[in-house]
């Protein structure tokens, strides 16, 4: 068996090598060198070399089957690139509804026979159900590239192509129904099963639980971020976790025996297949299946064997899944429950012999046990991928687990009740959402907490959990009592991080202020300290995969900043205001000015108003020249014009720190910047935010004249705009001022001594 576990983690491992480090072009080469390295040494005999040919060959296969995995699908996804083409098409899942376009996944008929992601704004796909064929005029771009930078989300999904109808769409219906497209019809009977059951404010957090369906509850921000923040989002994401319970709840009702192993062996793949197969799953119903037919085999199940032997045939299907998140984290988390879960428990709960009541004490030891020794693995990935960690997931696992654990026992069974008498299935689910209530509560109160979470914005954080890792690796090496090879390196971490807190607290409170440009792509949104205070202008970003809101909390949270005093609105286009809601649900903001019947074409401002009555924040709209001092902070608002486009109908806002003026345009334009210079004196400004994103309808050289700034920095990200243009790039130049940019220069920090 060890000899499997060889061969799997090295084609794993060169899997994971060509997906990061490799180029395309040199994985065949390679594959080719290790092939005829192994060769040569097999031919030399020697028992010794076993070991080192059975992993070269490994090496071989998993660059060659990278490589031909590359020549058949992403390959012929770049010839299509840019293309429109009449194609055919099977509807692969159900339409996903936006506010004005539908999204579903479909594979296409004619070679090659990719999966594609489909966008419609014609209203065709939105009666569809998987497995109706599709036909019409599609535009067609590569997956891998999103927004000018390399993207693997959707290629680790299995999808090569994104594709734009030019029009409507004919429809026929499928010759034959395949597995997956059953599996979709059955998980949308579920999900419809459980809205009818479950009350509002439990049916998202079960459909998500128990099917994999976590559209809805992307919606209530306040829950996920919770759920994220006390280390426990992992029960809304189907994984290991929920397939043992599902296992474990079979064998509670069947008992163990060979038939009903075989029965849990179907059960937990339609399960897998159900909730749309997603590489933990698939990991934890591998591993199962290993271990219900170890005894009908006569083999001894190991764990390790089955956990490489998973994730090699995970990405035999499709290498490219090594760069899924959830692959990455579920393998992480499982490792390190084999690896270090019982020496974890042996140190929290050193006795051999178990009485009644330390009975009692086991169940919290091992949940805290399994978190921590979860954590060592995990940690790392979450600071990587998401910039942030949380520090009280062990406490909040210990809470809630026991209640998930029969939250998804009772809402399976409720839903099962429900098919056959509703109101019965009704009772059991309100029952259960009582459960999903406790969890929600817990989750919140953890979240609540001083430290639950870590944002890792601040480099000094992330070198804190650097040495936190040296610490437990010094002290579990030391030669002294257990107690102090756990306890002394625990207290230094707290120590610690407390002194980084302090560090970092003292920096962004001292002199005048600071002035943060973040960095949030094609959009806007602008920090300002002083001492305690703290002031937001604009929250929005297009064309990029990352959320303004998520990236203004995440920082604001790196500063020590609890709340945001005001939240300005230059305007509500999107790539100024669509992160609000996300950053009111991160942090907490006491008041938003916005202009007084301000433009709305982008339908930001019903969900800012609703987010901002269910989390407490005023208000204030801006009609007239305003004088707001907050703090150490004096911001002077311009009344919005009343002539030209939308841009032109922005608040434009002078901010000073002291001697220290910054002025934010929005996007007004030439005609409204001399409108503005023209109505009032301004005068010696040090920073100007350059208007528009350094289009060339702003930045006007007689208003760059006039209000004699310094520095100028252009917010601005990937776009089809030509922003900045290299008219205004100029213009800035002829008239000297220094110019940053966030696109070359990333965020953009300026302390005012």
């Amino acid at each position: 068996m060890r000899k499997l576990v060889i061969a799997a983690l090295s084609f794993s491992a060169a899997v994971f090598a060509a997906n990061t480090i490799l180029s395309t072009k040199l994985c065949p080469l390679l594959a080719a060198l290790c092939l005829v390295l192994g060769a040569s040494l097999l031919l030399l005999r020697r028992k010794w070399l076993s070991g080192l040919v059975l992993c070269l060959f490994s090496l071989s296969v998993g660059l060659g089957c990278f490589s031909l995995h590359y020549l058949l699908t992403t390959l012929p996804a770049h010839k299509l690139d840019g293309q429109t083409l009449h194609l055919s098409a099977t509807v692969m899942s159900y339409p996903r509804q936006a506010e004005d376009y539908s999204s579903a996944e479909i594979k296409l008929e004619e070679s090659p026979r990719l999966r594609v992601l489909l966008y419609d704004r014609h209203g065709s796909l939105d009666d569809l159900e998987p497995g109706a064929v599709i036909s019409g005029e599609f535009r067609l771009s590569s997956a891998d590239v999103r927004y000018g930078k390399a993207f693997t989300y959707y290629n680790a999904k299995n999808i090569y192509l994104i594709a734009n109808t030019t029009g409507s769409l004919q429809v026929s219906a499928g010759k034959s129904i395949s597995l997956s497209c059953l599996a979709a019809r059955l998980n949308r009977t579920l999900c419809e099963k459980a809205d009818q059951i479950f009350p509002e404010d439990t049916a998202h957090f079960m459909k998500s639980m128990l099917l994999g369906d976590r559209t809805d509850l992307y919606q209530d921000e306040a829950l996920y971020a919770a759920l994220q923040n006390s280390g426990v989002s992992h029960i809304v994401a189907v994984s290991g976790l929920h397939v043992a319970f599902l296992v474990g709840l079979l064998q509670l009702l069947l008992g163990v025996s060979p038939r009903s192993s075989l029965l849990c062996l179907v059960l937990v793949w339609c399960f897998v297949l159900v909730t749309g197969a997603p590489p933990s799953a698939i990991r934890a119903g591998i591993m199962q299946s290993f271990l219900l037919l170890a005894p009908l085999l006569k083999r001894e199940n190991d764990s390790a064997t089955s956990l490489s032997a998973a994730l090699a045939l995970i990405l035999l299907l499709n290498p490219y899944a090594a760069a899924d998140v959830g692959l990455q984290l579920s393998f992480a988390a499982m490792a390190g429950l084999l690896l270090l879960g019982e020496p974890v428990r042996k140190m929290l709960f050193p006795g051999k012999r178990i009485g009644r009541f330390a009975r009692i004490l086991l169940y919290p030891v091992n949940v805290l046990a399994g978190s921590a020794a979860v954590m060592v693995f995990t940690v790392p990935l979450l600071a990587l991928h998401f910039g942030r960690v949380s520090l009280l997931a062990p406490l909040t696992n210990t809470l809630i687990m026991w209640a998930v654990s029969l939250c998804f026992g009772g809402g399976f069974a409720a839903c099962a009740v429900s098919l056959v008498c509703l109101p019965l299935g009704r009772v059991l689910a309100l029952a259960v959402s009582w459960l999903a209530r406790y969890i929600f509560a817990c989750a919140r109160l953890v979240d609540s907490l001083s430290l639950s979470s870590l944002c890792l914005e601040d480099k000094l954080m992330v070198w804190w959990l650097v040495l936190v890792y040296l610490l437990f690796f010094l002290g579990i090496r030391a030669k002294a009592a257990k107690l102090l090879r756990l306890g002394l390196p625990a207290a230094l971490s707290v120590l610690t991080l407390f002194f980084a807190l302090g560090m970092t607290r003292a920096y962004y409170t001292s002199g005048e202020g600071f002035i943060t440009v973040l960095d949030v792509g094609q959009g806007q949104s602008i920090s300002v300290f002083s001492g305690n205070t703290t002031v937001m202008i604009d929250c929005g970003s297009i064309y990029s995969t990352d959320n303004a809101g998520d990236t203004a909390g995440d920082y604001l949270l790196s500063c020590g900043r609890k709340k945001v005093d005001l939240l300005l609105l230059t305007h509500l286009h999107a790539d100024h205001a669509n992160g609000v809601t996300r950053l009111l649900a991160a942090i907490p903001v006491e008041t938003i000015a916005m202009p007084a019947e301000p433009n709305d074409d982008d339908g930001q401002l019903e969900k800012i108003l609703a987010a901002a009555e269910k989390y407490g924040t005023q208000v204030r709209y801006i009609s007239q020249d305003t004088l707001m001092r907050i703090g150490g902070i004096e911001l002077q608002l311009y009344a919005p014009g009343q002539a030209g486009d939308a841009n032109e109908r922005c608040v434009m806002a002078k901010v000073s720190l002291g001697e220290y003026d910054m002025l934010v345009t929005g996007d007004g334009s030439k005609t409204a910047e001399l409108e503005l210079i023209a109505g009032h004196e301004i005068r010696d400004v040090e920073l100007l935010i350059a208007g528009h994103h350094g289009s060339r309808y702003a930045s006007g050289g007689k208003f760059l004249e006039s209000i004699g700034a310094d520095t100028a920095v252009i917010s601005v990200g990937y776009n089809t705009y030509g922003h900045p243009t290299n008219e205004t790039l100029e213009r800035l130049a002829a008239y000297g001022y220094n110019i940053y940019r966030t696109d070359l220069n990333g965020r953009i920090e300026i302390r005012v001594p």
